[in-house]
Protein backbone atom coordinates (compact mmCIF):
# COMPACT_ATOMS: atom_id res chain seq x y z
CA UNK A 1 0.00 0.00 0.00
CA UNK A 2 1.32 2.85 -0.93
CA UNK A 3 1.88 6.44 1.86
CA UNK A 4 -0.73 8.30 0.14
CA UNK A 5 -3.55 5.00 0.53
CA UNK A 6 -2.36 4.63 3.53
CA UNK A 7 -3.04 8.35 4.76
CA UNK A 8 -6.51 8.28 2.67
CA UNK A 9 -7.64 5.31 4.59
CA UNK A 10 -6.60 6.66 7.84
CA UNK A 11 -8.53 10.03 7.02
CA UNK A 12 -11.48 8.23 6.61
CA UNK A 13 -11.39 5.25 9.10
CA UNK A 14 -10.84 7.61 11.63
CA UNK A 15 -13.60 10.69 10.82
CA UNK A 16 -16.74 10.65 12.84
CA UNK A 17 -18.51 12.25 8.99
CA UNK A 18 -18.59 10.74 5.99
CA UNK A 19 -16.21 13.19 3.95
CA UNK A 20 -16.22 14.25 0.76
CA UNK A 21 -13.12 13.41 -1.68
CA UNK A 22 -12.64 17.40 -1.06
CA UNK A 23 -12.45 17.05 2.54
CA UNK A 24 -10.57 14.17 2.42
CA UNK A 25 -7.84 16.00 0.24
CA UNK A 26 -7.80 18.55 2.33
CA UNK A 27 -6.97 16.62 5.33
CA UNK A 28 -4.46 15.12 3.61
CA UNK A 29 -2.75 17.89 2.32
CA UNK A 30 -2.11 19.28 5.81
CA UNK A 31 0.09 15.79 6.07
CA UNK A 32 1.65 15.33 2.73
CA UNK A 33 1.89 19.05 1.18
CA UNK A 34 2.69 17.56 -1.88
CA UNK A 35 -0.26 15.64 -2.79
CA UNK A 36 -1.90 15.98 -5.67
CA UNK A 37 -5.84 15.91 -5.82
CA UNK A 38 -5.77 13.76 -8.55
CA UNK A 39 -3.88 10.57 -6.64
CA UNK A 40 -6.89 11.20 -3.75
CA UNK A 41 -9.30 11.11 -6.56
CA UNK A 42 -7.85 7.64 -8.35
CA UNK A 43 -7.13 6.32 -4.72
CA UNK A 44 -10.79 6.63 -3.67
CA UNK A 45 -12.09 4.62 -7.03
CA UNK A 46 -9.53 2.15 -6.48
CA UNK A 47 -10.65 1.84 -2.66
CA UNK A 48 -13.97 1.09 -3.62
CA UNK A 49 -13.76 -0.60 -6.29
CA UNK A 50 -11.30 -2.86 -4.01
CA UNK A 51 -14.48 -2.39 -1.31
CA UNK A 52 -12.40 -0.97 1.33
CA UNK A 53 -14.43 1.98 1.38
CA UNK A 54 -18.28 2.90 -0.05
CA UNK A 55 -18.93 6.22 -2.13
CA UNK A 56 -22.33 7.80 -1.19
CA UNK A 57 -23.89 9.60 -3.53
CA UNK A 58 -25.71 12.16 -1.94
CA UNK A 59 -29.06 14.05 -3.05
CA UNK A 60 -27.19 17.53 -3.31
CA UNK A 61 -23.83 18.32 -2.74
CA UNK A 62 -20.57 15.91 -3.44
CA UNK A 63 -20.37 12.30 -3.08
CA UNK A 64 -19.38 11.46 0.31
CA UNK A 65 -17.14 8.19 1.23
CA UNK A 66 -18.08 5.66 4.18
CA UNK A 67 -15.23 3.49 5.83
CA UNK A 68 -17.99 0.74 6.39
CA UNK A 69 -17.80 -1.09 3.16
CA UNK A 70 -21.18 -3.70 3.81
CA UNK A 71 -24.57 -2.95 3.02
CA UNK A 72 -26.33 -0.19 5.71
CA UNK A 73 -28.15 2.58 6.04
CA UNK A 74 -28.06 6.32 6.59
CA UNK A 75 -30.03 8.76 7.85
CA UNK A 76 -29.78 12.52 5.42
CA UNK A 77 -31.02 15.39 7.34
CA UNK A 78 -32.45 17.75 4.08
CA UNK A 79 -32.21 20.94 6.30
CA UNK A 80 -28.90 20.93 6.78
CA UNK A 81 -27.18 18.06 4.95
CA UNK A 82 -26.02 15.64 7.89
CA UNK A 83 -25.32 12.05 7.46
CA UNK A 84 -25.30 9.34 9.99
CA UNK A 85 -25.50 5.42 9.76
CA UNK A 86 -28.99 3.91 10.16
CA UNK A 87 -28.58 0.38 11.71
CA UNK A 88 -30.27 -2.31 9.41
CA UNK A 89 -29.87 -5.17 11.05
CA UNK A 90 -32.52 -8.20 9.59
CA UNK A 91 -33.02 -5.94 6.09
CA UNK A 92 -30.90 -7.94 4.13
CA UNK A 93 -32.69 -10.73 4.91
CA UNK A 94 -36.11 -9.69 5.00
CA UNK A 95 -35.02 -8.02 1.30
CA UNK A 96 -33.89 -11.64 0.15
CA UNK A 97 -36.98 -12.88 1.36
CA UNK A 98 -38.86 -10.81 -0.45
CA UNK A 99 -37.21 -11.19 -3.99
CA UNK A 100 -36.60 -14.69 -3.10
CA UNK A 101 -33.05 -14.41 -3.95
CA UNK A 102 -29.54 -13.48 -3.31
CA UNK A 103 -29.42 -9.21 -1.92
CA UNK A 104 -25.78 -8.76 -3.01
CA UNK A 105 -25.98 -5.21 -1.85
CA UNK A 106 -27.97 -2.11 -1.16
CA UNK A 107 -28.28 1.55 -0.55
CA UNK A 108 -30.39 2.97 1.91
CA UNK A 109 -31.10 6.60 2.16
CA UNK A 110 -33.82 7.63 4.23
CA UNK A 111 -34.12 11.97 3.97
CA UNK A 112 -35.53 13.12 7.66
CA UNK A 113 -35.09 16.46 9.39
CA UNK A 114 -32.62 16.25 12.51
CA UNK A 115 -33.42 17.51 15.87
CA UNK A 116 -31.58 20.62 15.65
CA UNK A 117 -33.31 21.51 12.12
CA UNK A 118 -36.75 20.41 13.45
CA UNK A 119 -36.23 22.72 16.53
CA UNK A 120 -35.56 25.44 13.95
CA UNK A 121 -39.31 24.93 12.45
CA UNK A 122 -40.01 26.47 8.95
CA UNK A 123 -37.79 28.95 7.36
Amino acid sequence: MTRQRALISRIIRESPEHLTAAAIYAQARREMPGLARGTVYRNLHLMEADGEIRRLEMPAGADRYDRAAAPHGHLYCDGCGTLRDLPTAGLQTALEAAVGAPVLDYQLTVHYLCPACRQKGPA
